[in-house]
C-alpha cells in the first residue's frame, strides 16, 4: 500500500505532499484540477504510465528537474528524479541510489484504467499488442529485456532485407537473424499465450456486466502461427515470404503484427455491443489483468482509475466498486461517489 506521495516541480505542482489513509479507496476529485497528474506520478513510480509523454514535458515550466517520491507500507521510500538538461533519470530506494531493475523490484505495480484503454477495441492493433506486453512486463522480470531484444533483432533483420534488395548484402546473411528471430519470437509467444489463455478462461464471467443478457464471451488471440508448432510455422513462413520481405524491407511474420478481439455470442464486440457495454468488457479485462499480475508476482497491484466513473451508470459503478474493494485504488472523478471513502479536494 502507498502511504504518501511527494511531488516537486512535477507538472503543475511546485512542492506538495499527499498523505493517504488506510481506507480501501482514495478518491481524487473535482474537474479541471490536474487530477490525472497525481495518477501519472504514481504510475511512473510503479514503472508504468498513463499518458506516455516525454519526461521533459513532466517538468514544471521554468524548472530543470522534477522529483517524485512515495513511501509504502513496508516503510520503503522510493523516488525518481529527472534532469531535463542532462536527460538523466535517477532511482533511489531508502535514499540510496540504485539501478532501475532493483528500483522496479521494490516498487508497487500499477494497473491503469485510462480513457485510451477504455477505447482500445476501436483503436490501432499496435495499442492492443502494447496492452498485452505491458501486462507481461509488469508480471515477469525478464519480459521487458526479451521484448527489447526482439525489437532489435527485428530491426536488424529488416535492415539486412533492405541491403539484400540494394545488393549490399548476400541472401545467406539473413540466416543468422532468422535463427535469432525465431528463438526470440517463440519466447514472446510463450508469455503472450499464457496471458491470453488466462483471459480466455476467465472473461466468460464478464457476461455479468451485460446483466446476463448474453450467453458467451470469448477472448480471441489472432495470429498466423499454429500454437502447437510455432517454430516450424515461423520457419516455413519466413522461407515462403522471403522474396516478398526483401521487396517490402519488412518481416511479415508475427508476434509484432498479431492482434486480439473479443467475441460476444459469435459477434465481434465492437460490432455487437454499445459503447458503454464495450467499455464494461474492457473494465473486466483490466480486472483480469489485475488478477493475472497478482497471481504471477504475489503482489497486490495498485489500481489507478482515471476519469472513468462518469461514463458508467449506477449499476455498473457498483459492480466495479465491488470488484476492486480488495485493492488500494486511486480514482479521479468530478464528484463524490461514496461518502465512506477518503477524498482529496483539489
Amino acid at each position: 500500500m502507498i502511504k504518501s506521495l511527494k511531488l516537486k516541480n512535477f507538472r503543475n505542482f511546485e512542492d506538495i505532499e499527499f498523505i493517504f489513509e488506510n481506507e480501501k479507496f482514495f478518491i481524487v476529485w473535482e474537474n479541471w484540477k490536474w487530477k490525472t497528474n497525481i495518477l501519472e506520478a504514481l504510475s511512473i513510480l510503479n514503472n508504468n504510465s498513463i499518458i506516455w509523454i516525454n519526461f521533459d514535458m513532466l517538468v514544471k515550466n521554468n524548472e530543470n528537474n522534477f522529483f517524485i517520491e512515495y513511501q509504502n507500507d513496508d516503510w520503503k521510500t522510493l523516488w525518481i528524479s529527472y534532469d531535463k538538461e542532462l536527460k538523466k533519470k535517477r532511482f533511489f530506494v531508502n535514499k540510496k541510489t540504485t539501478s532501475k531493475k532493483i528500483f522496479t523490484e521494490n516498487t508497487n505495480i500499477s494497473v491503469i484504467f485510462s480513457p485510451i484503454i477504455m477505447n482500445i477495441m476501436y483503436l490501432s492493433p499496435s495499442l492492443r499488442r502494447d496492452f498485452l506486453d505491458q501486462i507481461l512486463i509488469n508480471s515477469f522480470n525478464n519480459y521487458d529485456k526479451l521484448l527489447s531484444n526482439y525489437k532489435k533483432i527485428l530491426k536488424n533483420r529488416n535492415k539486412i532485407l533492405k541491403n539484400i534488395r540494394e545488393n549490399k548484402s548476400k541472401k545467406e546473411e539473413i540466416n543468422f537473424w532468422n535463427q535469432e528471430f525465431i528463438k526470440n519470437a517463440v519466447e514472446i509467444y510463450k508469455y503472450r499465450l499464457q496471458l491470453c489463455d488466462f483471459f480466455q478462461k476467465h472473461i466468460k464471467k464478464s457476461s455479468e456486466y451485460f446483466l446476463w443478457k448474453i450467453k458467451n464471451v470469448d477472448f480471441e488471440y489472432q495470429t498466423k502461427v499454429n500454437r502447437d508448432k510455432i517454430p516450424d510455422d515461423i520457419i516455413k513462413y519466413l522461407e515462403k515470404n522471403f522474396d516478398r520481405d526483401i521487396i517490402m524491407w519488412t518481416t511479415s511474420i508475427w508476434p509484432h503484427i498479431d492482434d486480439f478481439d473479443i467475441i460476444i455470442d459469435n459477434n465481434r464486440l465492437v460490432e455487437f455491443a454499445s459503447r458503454w457495454e464495450t467499455k464494461s468488457i474492457i473494465i473486466w479485462l483490466k480486472l483480469l489483468e489485475t488478477a493475472f499480475i497478482e497471481n504471477i508476482t504475489n503482489k497486490k497491484p495498485v489500481l489507478l482509475i482515471d476519469d472513468l466513473l462518469s461514463e458508467l451508470d449506477e449499476k455498473h459503478k457498483d459492480i466495479l466498486i465491488n470488484k476492486i474493494k480488495y485493492y488500494q485504488t486511486f480514482i479521479t472523478s468530478i464528484s463524490q461517489v461514496d461518502k465512506k471513502n477518503n477524498f482529496l479536494n483539489l
